[in-house]
């Protein structure tokens, strides 16, 4: 029986698991709930349970692994996701207990044990869902699964090799973004005027936010006086254990997602708009009103959290109502990217805007777009070669006429010469005259 207790430290929740190792010898682990002390006493009691849960899952399964070499790889693939359930974001395990079930479903008849897994059993997999329609960037997805459970069953001396290394990894699709330009932007901005999603549709038209970060806006993000806006929170729809909830989150998508940017003044106009919407609201419908989600930005007449799912099937219906183009709510964040990148804006600044991890992330994304800077450099190319063509052109001048010159004076020397022969025969031509006469 593992046993664990809560401690604090540094003002922050920790749980101490006491267990004992292969040896016998009494061991003792600290892991971070990420927690702080204040108001979190009972998540935070949760958390310990999930984690003692995990690793006694954890320490069994390396047990049984030792005394019984018959594990299947589907079950092991199952119980290595409830050991990752308390180290990924519970948006991420429940993408991976999907994807575990598919590929359960494919392996589960073969009974196939962990140690005899070989390299084409894996490849047979990623044939079959190519059959089923995916794409290799789906496929790609089923590829990291596999591969990180059986990295983590070889750092565990559960396997010799992780043979998912001798798998061809399926190639990633380069992806082509879908975009209003400012046009189109113009017309949906007037459709919406009296839509609950305004808000957040003009809000991601202008900087470009994730679904989750636009719907994560809270009012202490937003600075009036400094004229600033931050991104530092999510909202996010998810299955945990089975149920959909509702995950809000400060751990946004990598360290350069949370970003601190200018406050816009069609933006700062918007917020002050709601912040008076909603005053109006509370004051309207009373006790009535949801007051649980007093902190955010994007909510409805009822103060209820406008959640990600209810974004999306509203705006999709907000296209077809109006007969707008067909396109995916997270192409708002591409279409802020397009006309940025079409009135000039460098790509480096995008990528900062957007948040993206890293410069490459925006270029795949947006470089056929950037026609404005191949025009630039057409334009360049074209003045080089231009002084190129001027400058032989120059030299060919040059050239002609020293070749004329040169003509000219070989001219003039067979003109000389000419006259000092003629002279000199006429010379003897007098001089035999007078001989004759003599």
């Amino acid at each position: 029986m593992i046993k664990g207790s809560l401690q604090v430290s540094h003002g922050t929740y920790y749980v101490v698991v006491n267990y004992k190792d292969e040896y016998g010898k009494p061991k003792q682990k600290w892991i971070s709930t990420e927690l702080r002390e204040k108001g979190n006493k009972t998540k935070a009691k949760q958390k310990m349970k999930e984690f003692l849960k995990s690793f006694e899952i954890n320490q069994n399964l390396h047990n049984e692994q030792n005394s019984n070499e018959d594990v299947l790889f589907v079950d092991f693939l199952n119980n290595f996701l409830v050991i990752k359930k308390n180290t990924i974001e519970p948006v991420t395990i429940n993408m991976y207990n999907k994807l575990a079930e598919n590929i359960s479903k494919y392996f589960k008849n073969m009974r196939l044990k962990l140690k005899d897994l070989k390299p084409y059993h894996i490849e047979g997999f990623y044939k079959s869902e190519y059959a089923r329609g995916l794409s290799s960037n789906s496929v790609l997805k089923y590829h990291v699964l596999i591969r990180e459970c059986l990295q983590y069953a070889f750092i565990n001396d559960l396997v010799l090799v992780n043979v998912a290394d001798k798998v061809k990894r399926p190639k990633v699709e380069k992806f082509k973004a879908s975009f209003y330009d400012i046009k189109e932007i113009e017309k949906l901005f007037e459709v919406i005027q009296d839509n609950e999603c305004k808000l957040p549709i003009m809000l991601t038209a202008m900087y470009g936010f994730r679904r989750s970060e636009v719907l994560g806006l809270k009012w202490n993000a937003i600075d009036f006086a400094n004229k600033l806006i931050s991104v530092q929170h999510k909202v996010l729809e998810t299955k945990i254990d089975g149920k959909r909830e509702i995950y809000l989150s400060d751990k946004l998508k990598n360290q350069t997602s949370n970003r601190t940017l200018p406050l816009l003044l069609q933006a700062e106009q918007l917020l002050l708009d709601k912040k008076n919407e909603i005053e109006k609201n509370k004051v309207l419908l009373g006790k009535n009103y949801d007051n649980r989600y007093l902190d955010y930005v994007c909510v409805d007449n009822l103060g209820r959290l406008i959640l990600p799912n209810r974004l999306t099937k509203n705006f999709i219906k907000i296209l077809r109502k109006n007969n707008l183009r067909k396109i995916r709510f997270h192409d708002l964040r591409h279409s802020c990217a397009s006309i940025m990148l079409s009135n000039g804006v460098p790509m480096k600044q995008i990528q900062e805007w957007l948040g993206h991890a890293d410069f490459s992330t925006t270029a795949n994304i947006y470089s056929h777009l950037d026609y404005s800077t191949k025009l630039n450099s057409a334009n360049t190319m074209t003045n080089v070669f231009a002084f190129s063509q001027t400058q032989e052109k120059e030299e060919k001048t040059d050239k002609t006429q020293e070749l004329e010159q040169e003509i000219e004076r070989l001219k003039n020397i067979i003109a000389e010469k000419e006259d000092e022969e003629y002279l000199e025969w006429k010379k003897q031509k007098e001089k035999r005259k007078k001989d004759f006469e003599m």
